[in-house]
């Protein structure tokens, strides 16, 4: 008998296609859990129970079982926020919002998908906004100096620019190696010790900060224009994604900019639902089992 991929991944495709709130609640479901699983300031019992609330959910067939279950799941989200509120990321906040924003869409019958689309839209513009101003007023963002201890650190590009430099990976295991030392000596040493940041890397910092900066404003701009460039703004999303990727460890954030992206699809392009799922499918599957794969580091 022979097997044909697409025999697999047609009835896959077909339902993250058509089945908008439905799919919505299965990838809120697979954040939680990862989320929820992964910390290790969450109580054991909230860990014990959350999964099988969450299995519930995303087997109810009725609007009311599903909004009861995101209000108990919501609010062990919103008390997890409180209780652990000066050691939780971001994370926790926009999950408790995502929660907040399915009640509501499941309350509200057949506007559901316009409501979830809204609270999306509303929430990734704002964070986005935020983030380009918080970036615009940092002084050690503007000058290149947070990529540059991205770049010297090996945390982006270290493969690329090695095609450039051979000896770069040895200068970044130096620089490694150097800052681990300034935690171990006295002060008057560490002030005479310093990274290697050639020239080239410098240059490279500077272009790339303000390449992060354009492309942020652009992609804030397809979000808000989304309607007129139909399913470009979902490739910028997904674009975004991909770059955030390649620089920091952020798997359960940006699966959540995923969900947002997949929530503010409609009828016109739903043909980026499919993709919107593998990203965030790929992304906590590597979250659980603690892998990070690099693309282009």
């Amino acid at each position: 008998m022979k097997f044909h991929a697409h025999t697999l991944i047609s009835p896959i495709a077909r339902f993250v296609t058509e089945e908008h709130i439905r799919t919505l609640l299965m990838l809120f479901s697979a954040i939680v859990f990862v989320f929820f699983t992964s910390k290790d300031y969450i109580p054991f019992i909230v860990r014990l129970v959350v999964p099988f609330l969450l299995l519930l959910l995303i087997t109810a067939s009725e609007m009311r079982q599903r909004f009861n279950l995101l209000l108990w799941i919501t609010l062990g989200l919103a008390l997890n926020v409180v209780m652990n509120f000066y050691v939780i990321a971001n994370h926790g906040f926009v999950i408790t919002y995502i929660g907040i924003a399915l009640m509501i869409a499941c309350a509200s019958g057949e506007e559901a998908s316009k409501n979830i689309s809204r609270a999306a839209v509303f929430l990734i513009s704002i964070l986005m906004g935020l983030a380009l101003i918080q970036k615009l007023i940092s002084a050690h963002y503007m000058s290149g100096d947070l990529i540059g201890s991205y770049l010297a650190n090996g945390y982006m590009f270290k493969t690329l620019i090695s095609l450039v430099d051979p000896s770069w990976p040895q200068t970044v295991h130096q620089n490694l190696a150097a800052q681990k030392t300034l935690m171990n000596v006295a002060p008057a040493v560490s002030a005479s010790m310093n990274v290697t940041i050639p020239p080239m890397i410098q240059v490279l910092a500077i272009v790339l900060t303000w390449m992060a900066l354009v492309s942020q404003v652009l992609i804030e701009a397809c979000v808000l224009l989304r309607n007129k460039i139909g399913v470009w703004a979902h490739f910028a999303i997904i674009l975004f994604v991909l770059i955030i990727y390649s620089t920091r460890n952020e798997n359960v954030f940006l699966a959540m900019n995923l969900i947002f992206g997949y929530a503010i699809t409609n009828e016109t392009t739903k043909s980026a639902r499919l993709w919107y799922v593998i990203g965030i499918a790929y992304l906590m599957i590597m979250e659980a089992m603690g892998l990070r794969p690099g693309i282009i580091g």
